[in-house]
């Protein structure tokens, strides 16, 4: 009776501890700190803003980029006027035959 116990403490254990470490890893303890602005000096803040307006002004000189349409080649030149749809003729033009006539 004993030896058993001892096995299901330890399996509750291990289950414990398996489903457990995911859970801690969630935590907002370690990683990385949430508050950096706070511990800025004024120097890296108005570092930040040079590269801030640096960036704005590239994204600026870039000239807009035309519509891509990898299936213009391939239609007509025309494209105001629908093409009809075509439709199938039968294979056959000898008359069906009808199974279950009721006369």
């Amino acid at each position: 009776m004993k030896r058993s116990s001892i096995i299901v403490a330890a399996a509750a254990a291990a289950l414990t501890l398996c489903f457990g470490a995911p859970a801690l890893a969630q935590s907002l303890g370690a990683g990385i700190p949430l508050n950096q602005d706070s511990s800025k000096s004024p120097e890296q803040i108005e570092k930040q803003k040079k590269i801030d307006e640096d960036y704005r002004a590239t994204l600026k000189k870039i000239p807009d980029a035309k519509a891509n349409d990898p299936w213009g080649s391939m239609r007509s030149a025309d494209t105001g006027t629908q093409a009809k749809p075509t439709q199938l003729k039968p294979k056959t033009t000898a008359p069906r035959k009808t199974t279950n006539a009721v006369n």
